[in-house]
């Protein structure tokens, strides 16, 4: 790496404090300075590697061994992520976190298979000082073709946890739960587990509409201190039961397509409301879906991953009433502290800048949105935390703006006289400046010259000392 000779040779270390791996081909050359320089090992805080694939000669195998020989030299590691599924190497590789870096570990990152539970309880119950955990249960096939080929059942998945079912967690330090995909068995056996800390719990149930998890239970034993709550989930939650078990959060994010009984209500003409009383910390709230509330449906069908494209125009009319009832009741009458409301669907963001801003019902149920927060004082907000409605402009219409913006009209004798001056102006900042030719000769110079000569080599831990 080419940087200052003095800084390479006394901070270089420094550089392995986060190893981040986004191509599985950069493993074995770590592997091989790691078994080298051992010591570089113990400054390792961080450990995420982004994606896998199948390069040539390289197997599931290898690189369990390569993960599991990075771990061995990383006695201080804190944080560890891998993004791809690691289900047949899980055993391995919880095991080396749990003998290596079981005293420092502080946050983890899985993909792994619902057959993994006992393990993953297991290893949860090895490393007690986790302070956030993030574990993505991949899908499995759940259906079986029985022998007459006529028709198919569904199999039964729920995992063997052995002797792993009778152990009670407690995670005197964990503050962050983050599930992804089929937890129902996780948060089953969670319910009875401890954790006394927990101010963040996140479910992304994705697609999937069977065996939701027991959440009103969940929250019944863990919700009481929680700040942040974001439930993600196709079919309907119990929504007034939930917050009514979560009295301090302050950010809560939920699903406006649920279909809640307070909506049965307004049909049949009777006052009616989201919540049983008002939650007063809330002030930030997120909604996920509403693609069919600002997308026509040829928009919101391609682009739909959660199984709402196609819908009959019965249903697509009956969603977006459930979302204008939903949104009607986000005001500071059930929400006192209210201060954002925020749109998170990514997907209805690409949708809008595709077709430049919401159309026809949409655009009109945009403006009955905004209106109803500009009266309440709510910020409404896209994803990105901009202002909902506010398309990212083109790198032409932000010249153009800087332009008029720099340049505003001047009335006046001082405003013609600087329209006079600005031709000018303008023909002398145009190019380089002399100044700058000399700066970017002098820099090419430096690169010429620190090509030729090759980086330091790395030193011992005893000519490291010596240094200092």
């Amino acid at each position: 790496m080419f940087t200052c000779k003095q800084w390479y040779r006394i901070a270089y270390h420094l550089l392995f404090r986060c190893i981040f791996l986004s191509d599985i081909v950069r493993l074995p050359p770590l592997c091989i300075v790691l078994d080298r320089y051992a010591w570089l090992g113990w400054y390792v805080k961080r450990i995420h590697l982004v994606r896998y694939y199948s390069p040539p000669r390289f197997t599931i195998a290898h690189v369990e061994n390569m993960l599991v020989t990075v771990i061995h030299h990383c006695p201080n590691l804190e944080l560890f992520t891998v993004e791809w599924p690691i289900t047949s190497s899980f055993p391995a590789i919880a095991d080396s976190l749990v003998t290596y870096s079981a005293k420092s570990l502080r946050s983890v990152q899985w993909k792994i298979g619902p057959d993994c539970l006992a393990g993953l309880i297991w290893a949860l119950d090895a490393l007690p000082s986790l302070v956030s955990v993030y574990i993505d249960f991949e899908s499995t096939s759940t259906s079986v073709t029985p022998p007459d080929a006529t028709s198919e059942e569904p199999e039964d998945t729920s995992p063997r946890l052995g002797t792993a079912s009778h152990i009670s967690l407690i995670l005197n330090f964990l503050q962050q739960l983050t599930l992804r995909g089929h937890s129902e068995g996780f948060i089953e056996q969670a319910i009875g587990w401890s954790f006394p800390l927990l101010h963040s719990f996140t479910l992304d149930f994705v697609a999937h509409r069977n065996n939701l998890p027991d959440i009103a239970e969940f929250l019944k034993y863990h919700g009481s201190q929680l700040t942040f709550l974001d439930l993600n989930t196709i079919p309907a939650l119990d929504l007034p039961g939930i917050l009514a078990a979560c009295p301090m959060l302050t950010s809560f994010s939920f699903n406006p397509d649920w279909r809640l009984p307070f909506h049965a209500d307004q049909n049949d003409n009777a006052p009616a409301t989201l919540l049983r009383e008002p939650h007063s910390h809330i002030t930030h709230l997120g909604m996920h879906q509403l693609l069919h509330a600002f997308l026509p449906p040829s928009h919101s069908a391609g682009n739909n991953a959660f199984g709402g494209g196609g819908l009959p125009q019965a249903a697509t009319m009956l969603l977006q009433r459930t979302n204008d009832l939903t949104f009607s009741q986000l005001t500071r009458t059930l929400f006192p502290a209210l201060k954002v409301v925020r749109v998170l669907n990514r997907t209805l963001l690409t949708g809008l800048e595709r077709q430049n801003g919401p159309e026809d019902e949409g655009y009109a149920r945009w403006e009955r949105w905004e209106a109803q927060c500009k009266a309440e004082g709510v910020r409404l907000e896209d994803c990105t935390g901009a202002l909902l409605g506010d398309l990212p402009l083109d790198s032409e219409d932000e010249w153009w703006e800087d332009e008029e913006s720099e340049y505003e009209y001047e009335e006046g004798e001082e405003g013609q006289q600087r329209q006079k001056q600005e031709p000018e102006e303008q023909k002398q900042e145009d190019g380089l400046r002399p100044s700058n030719v000399k700066e970017l000769r002098d820099l090419l110079d430096e690169i010429r010259r620190m090509s030729v000569t090759g980086p330091t080599s790395f030193l011992s831990e005893e000519g490291f000392a010596a240094i200092l």
